[in-house]
């Protein structure tokens, strides 16, 4: 049975609830990843970016996957990861098979016959795929402009300074109406 790892982090409601009565979750999540097939190997509490650390065997994902949408929606955990963890000796033959397959393949730019493709190869460029490249650009600028005028007054207020409209490209705002 493939081996899988999921990562959790407790909910506000999760905290609440294990400090009003404490216990031992690792039974309860066992019996969880019993209940589709699977066997729970190690259950841990973390310190860092997640607090829950699960170790389990199942038959395959699809099979875990009502146990963790159990866990997710009963409020006391948020923020699953699940990844499936293969022992060496399975990397060994996935490498292996990786392998025999790699000829076969391509990467962008090259050539079928395995050389890179040249630049001359490319086609001639389009004036309005330029057109549109340079519309993306002032749409990002734009977006940009308001951001940073967004950032300094945010930095206007926190500083206490009194925090001036920073409306870049609104010259069609008649002040009176504001």
């Amino acid at each position: 049975m493939p081996t899988f790892i999921t990562q959790a982090r407790f909910t506000k409601e999760g905290l609440k609830g294990m400090i009003a009565a404490p216990e031992d979750r690792a039974e309860v999540v066992g019996r969880l990843i019993t209940a589709v097939g699977g066997k729970l190997n190690a259950y841990y509490l973390t310190s860092g970016e997640y607090d829950i650390l699960l170790i389990f065997e199942a038959a395959s994902y699809e099979d875990v996957v009502p146990a963790l949408i159990v866990a997710a929606a009963g409020s006391g955990v948020t923020d699953l990861k699940t990844v499936t963890a293969l022992k060496s000796s399975e990397m060994k033959s996935t490498f292996a098979k990786a392998g025999s397959i790699a000829q076969s393949y391509r990467t962008p730019g090259e050539r079928a016959t395995g050389s890179p493709a040249s630049v001359t190869e490319t086609p001639n460029s389009d004036p309005q795929k330029e057109a549109k490249t340079d519309d993306t650009k002032d749409a990002a600028k734009a977006a940009a402009d308001i951001l940073d005028a967004r950032k300094k007054a945010m930095e206007d207020i926190a500083a206490a300074r009194p925090a001036p409209y920073y409306l870049a490209g609104c010259d069609h705002i008649d002040p009176e109406e504001v």
